[in-house]
Formats: structure tokens, sequence, C-alpha cells
């Protein structure tokens, strides 16, 4: 069941500071970033580790934890490059970079920012995936290979997912992003009900599967973009009212 693909940060051309939430968790600093973890992500990650002993389900909550990390940390360090001030939060459905101190973007910027988290990801998966297939951990206990399965769904299979083009993931401020290049404010627009469109999918496909956590997240997704989208229409309409 996936729980990174939910990271999330400003908008295309809405970067501003997002602070709420930063007060909320343990804090601490990584690489110079703040960073905040909130009980809530701990205990989602422990709910769909599924039923394990006690111990793997550690192994698991500590995978998840290293793995969003360093989704976040890819945002992160592309976002201080390009003159960002981040901070990273980890709650529920995921983790989130967002900004203290926020500058215009260029387009490309904001694709670029977007793409680095999962392919921070995916880079540490197909590392992974690539010693298994090359025997690099031949003859490793069950134990190890375990706990190597869980690394490779994490990143590499999470750092795909997110690549959805659905809002508030990775691929959907990508697909944004390239929207609004040939469409403007119209582009991101689209990018909202095409994410309406994929979440009422997933939501109708997890109901019949019986894929309850997919469930819960498509209805997440839906409503948040759903309210997003009828923001956006308000805050157009009263731009050519005005």
């Amino acid at each position: 069941m996936e729980f990174d693909p939910t990271s999330q940060r400003p908008s295309a051309d809405q970067l501003e500071p997002v602070m709420a939430g930063e007060n909320r968790g343990p804090r601490f600093r990584i690489f110079g970033f703040p960073l905040h973890i909130e009980p809530w992500f701990l205990l989602t990650a422990w709910l769909i580790g599924g039923r394990q002993e006690p111990l793997w389900m550690i192994v698991w909550v500590l995978v998840v934890l290293v793995g969003v990390l360093a989704h976040e940390l890819g945002h992160a360090f592309v976002g201080r490059r390009l003159g960002l001030d981040p901070w990273i939060r980890l709650f529920a459905f995921g983790g989130m970079t967002a900004w203290r101190r926020s500058r215009p973007l260029s387009s490309g910027q904001q694709i670029l920012i977007s793409a680095a988290g999962p392919a921070v990801g995916i880079a540490i998966g197909v590392s992974v995936l690539v010693a298994m297939r090359t025997g690099v951990f031949a003859g490793t206990s069950p134990a190890v290979v375990h706990v190597l399965e869980d690394i490779l769904w994490v990143n590499l299979g999470w750092g795909v997912l997110n690549l959805l083009p659905i809002l508030p993931l990775d691929g959907g401020h990508i697909a944004a992003s390239i929207a609004t290049i040939f469409m403007g404010a119209k582009g991101r627009i689209g990018a909202r009900i095409l994410s309406v469109v994929l979440t009422v999918a997933i939501g109708l496909w997890a109901l019949t599967a019986g894929e309850w956590w997919m469930l819960m997240l498509g209805v997440f997704l839906t409503v948040s973009n759903v309210q997003a989208l009828r923001t956006e229409l308000a805050a157009t309409r009263s731009t050519h009212v005005g």
C-alpha cells in the first residue's frame, strides 16, 4: 500500500511558505533542514505494515521513515540550491517539503524540484534491485532479504507511484507545471480536473478490489482536489471580473 506518494509542496504558481504544522511533533535538524515528525506519521506507517511480528513492524517503520525522508531531502536540496529555505514535515499521509522563504521560479525549476524526490527514491530502489539481481547479497539470511524487499518497495515502488499525474503528488506538480507552460493559469485547472478524474477512478477500483487503504487515500485526494479546484476557479472568476 502506498504511503509516501502524498508528498506535496506549494503549487507551481503559489510557492509560498507553508508553516501550518511546523510546530507539531518532535523537531530535529538534518543537513541543516528543520525536520518535524508527527506521531501520526509513525502510527500510519505501523498500520500499513500489515500483521507482522513486532520486531519486523519496527524494522518496517524505520524503512518507511528513512525512505520518505530521503525522498523529501531530494526536494529540499534542490530547493535550497535554487534559493529557497526548505523545511520538512512528516505527517500521517507521508511527507511535505515547504519553504520558509520563497522566490519566483520558472516552470522548469518547479519541475526540477518536483522530480528530485522521486528521483532519489527510484535511484535507491534501482541500486538495491541491481545488487539483488547480480548476487551481491547472495547467501544472506532471509531476514536481510526481507529488509531489502521492504527498501525496494518503499523507494522504487512508491517513487514510481508518486509520478502519477495526480495533485498533490510530485507527478501532479510536474503535470501542472508542464500544462502551465502551454496554457497559462488554465493549465493548473486542467491538472486539477485530471487529478479528480484519476482519483475517482482509483477509489472505485479500490472499492471493488477491497483495497481499503487505497480507497481512503483516493477519497482523501479526491476531496482535497475538488476543494482546491473550487478555490482556483473562484480565483479565476474574480480575476476576470476585476
